[in-house]
């Protein structure tokens, strides 16, 4: 497999050069990725999309992630990361249908495992009436829609278990999930707050 190389950068997002994925995770060095959010509306109420990762991920396996992501490889802007939403998911996004949240610094430290990285966080209103995903089996096993609200509730620690529902078939009969926060892949204080302001202010609720 070839092996992916990304470009680096300081704090400051100033760019230091390029090296190999697993060099610039062993090292700690801040890179760019994308990350987009499905939501969709049901009357009053707006549910986040998460896919659960597969089984055989080496990180994070079965944890709920973000719709679609992926690291910016040396070279690429931000619109190519839109090319991960159809690899995971089976759904093609065009770059301008994306509501921009913002570039969200982000820390995650576990054992050897360092990754610092520029997010381009983006949300896309998801609006078919039944799902219509296709998924990559060996990064996705199933899509969980999440009520934003009880969402909310669990980022900031009022609760600690809420209800989702696997929507890979179907939006309102697929099997009710239980999630705690064990069960989410982890996201800093600054990342969940940004992202459900941004979330409000596209929504109105």
């Amino acid at each position: 497999m070839e092996q992916e190389i990304l470009a680096i950068y300081d704090e400051q997002r100033q760019p230091l050069g390029t090296l190999p994925r697993a060099v610039v995770h062993q090292q700690g060095h801040w890179h760019e990725t994308f990350h987009c959010w499905f939501f969709r509306q049901e009357g009053a109420h707006t549910y986040l999309l998460f896919q659960r990762r597969a089984a055989s991920k080496k990180d994070f396996p079965l944890k709920l992630d973000i719709t679609a992501a992926g690291h910016l490889l040396a070279g690429e802007t931000v619109r190519d990361g839109v090319r991960e939403v159809e690899e995971e998911v089976g759904i093609t996004v065009a770059y301008h249908e994306l509501l921009p949240v913002g570039v969200i610094p982000s820390t995650i430290e576990i054992d050897q495992f360092i990754d610092r990285e520029f997010c381009h966080v983006y949300l896309y209103h998801y609006q078919a009436p039944t799902p219509r995903f296709l998924l990559q089996q060996e990064e996705v096993a199933d899509m969980i829609a999440v009520e934003s609200t009880q969402l909310e509730a669990l980022f900031q620690g009022n609760t600690s278990a809420i209800e989702g529902r696997s929507c890979l078939y179907s939006f309102t009969e697929g099997p009710v999930v239980k999630i705690e926060t064990q069960d989410l892949c982890p996201y800093s204080p600054t990342y969940a707050k940004q992202l459900m302001q941004a979330l409000h202010r596209y929504t109105g609720c």
